[in-house]
């Protein structure tokens, strides 16, 4: 995995030192802006088990539209190159929400593996509508640091690069009813830490951005898998957003 990142980084690097001899008007500028992946989101799983991990899009979920602190916001700290190409090294902070089609029951075994299932308790009632009570849900947040390689061009904005990802906290959450009873059961932060989680992980992205008014298409991928080897479900993240600024959008002040 580790030489997977270090031939992006070479990658990356090669292609910034290759455009700077078409490039003039080097600069180095500091804080030199935000980047924002919210609003239309989709957060999903890939891998040979991402069919039992499936997500919804119910009640604003995995990321949808009004699913209220979630998303990925980063501030480029330092910017280097020219105004058509630029190298920019960055920071942020992320929490994605993973709301699963089916009520999945997460626990260990006595081996310390990550173990799932459908809930098998007929007498749990999820309410699998939109707006329904019950959910089965994953929540994690992390510092990441992206390193991306920047395009303008007609009027648009090209964005490539890698991002080092590193854990801060996650929880699975699931809700149902039983008769008319509200039930909540919650794997806590200080014992979700222990579910053989990758807390350090490697990924990419990529955005185009028209700048004019802001709106742009975004994908993330992770190399690194959710869980450790062999410790629990094969499961690898990804997103994918549609972004917008109101502001620029609508001359909103």
């Amino acid at each position: 995995m580790r030489k997977k990142i270090n031939y992006l980084l070479l990658f990356t690097a090669f292609l910034f030192v290759f455009s700077q001899s078409f490039g003039q008007g080097f600069r180095v500028k500091m804080m030199s802006g935000e980047r924002e992946d919210g609003g239309f989101a989709y957060n999903f799983f890939i891998g040979d088990d991402a069919e039992d991990f499936a997500t919804s899009i119910n009640g604003f979920g995995s990321g949808f539209l009004f699913d209220v602190l979630t998303g990925r916001e980063s501030w480029d700290i330092v910017n280097i190159g020219t105004k058509h190409v630029n190298l920019s090294l960055g920071a942020g902070f992320a929490i994605n929400k993973y709301r699963f089609q089916n009520n999945l029951v997460l626990d260990k075994n006595d081996d310390g593996m990550v173990t799932w299932m459908v809930d098998p308790d007929e007498t749990h009632d999820y309410v699998n509508t939109f707006f329904g009570y019950g959910k089965s849900k994953l929540v994690t947040a992390s510092f990441y640091f992206p390193a991306y390689l920047n395009f303008n061009f007609g009027g648009f904005k090209l964005s490539v690069g890698p991002f080092i990802d590193l854990y801060v906290y996650g929880k699975h959450k699931r809700k149902y009813l039983i008769g008319d009873d509200k039930e909540k059961v919650l794997i806590e932060p200080k014992d979700f830490k222990d579910f053989n989680l990758n807390k350090t992980k490697y990924g990419v992205s990529a955005a185009i951005t028209h700048k004019a008014t802001g709106v742009g298409i975004s994908g993330t991928y992770y190399l690194t898998p959710f869980f450790e080897e062999e410790m629990g479900p094969d499961l690898t993240e990804a997103r994918i957003s549609l972004t917008f600024k109101p502001e620029k959008m609508f001359g909103v002040k």
